[in-house]
């Protein structure tokens, strides 16, 4: 059998030396600290996964000779999560903040020092004048009895907590 001819196209062909030439491609390292950032501080990377998202989108369409971006998955899962993250941070501020009673919050005892300045400031007696040996425990009806150094002798006075509101002790303040 006779040898056959190469086929030739008849589509014209490129001429090599004007053929463009292949273009590279490396990965966005904005999508990848985005992605990170998503979970750590979720709206910082949210904004830099849409950045990203964006350059990657333009570094492909670009003319220019510069190398196309990658990493497109990873810069859309940046923007979700950063969504997801953001939204369950918002949801458990209004949460702590609206939904929550404040019977629910738990109190703290009142510290010496502050029943101390209360009772100076509500008599009124000079700064560091009365002395309380502990603290006010945050429970309806909870003394403590306080000793204040008035005009040389010392006279006693009785905190007691009037109400429990959350975070927010009251107490009067008796003489004796």
């Amino acid at each position: 059998m006779p040898e056959r001819p190469p086929v030739r196209s008849a589509l014209p062909q490129p001429d090599p030396r004007h053929a463009p030439t292949p273009r590279g491609r490396r990965l966005s390292r904005l999508a990848v600290v985005a992605l990170v950032l998503a979970v750590l501080v979720a709206p910082v990377g949210l904004v830099l996964g849409l950045v990203a998202r964006r350059r990657i989108t333009r570094s492909v369409v670009a003319p220019d000779g510069r190398a196309a971006l990658t990493g497109r998955p990873a810069a859309t899962a940046a923007v979700v999560v950063g969504v997801l993250v953001t939204l369950a941070e918002a949801a458990a501020a209004v949460a702590l903040f609206v939904v929550v009673p404040p019977g629910w919050l738990s109190s703290q005892d009142l510290s010496a020092a502050a029943v101390q300045g209360t009772i100076e400031r509500t008599v009124p007696l000079p700064a560091g004048s009365v002395h309380c040996p502990g603290t006010l425990p945050a429970r309806l009806g909870a003394t403590l009895a306080c000793t204040a150094t008035q005009d040389g002798a010392a006279v006693p006075y009785r905190a007691t907590v009037d109400s429990v509101a959350g975070r927010d002790v009251h107490f009067g303040i008796t003489r004796g």
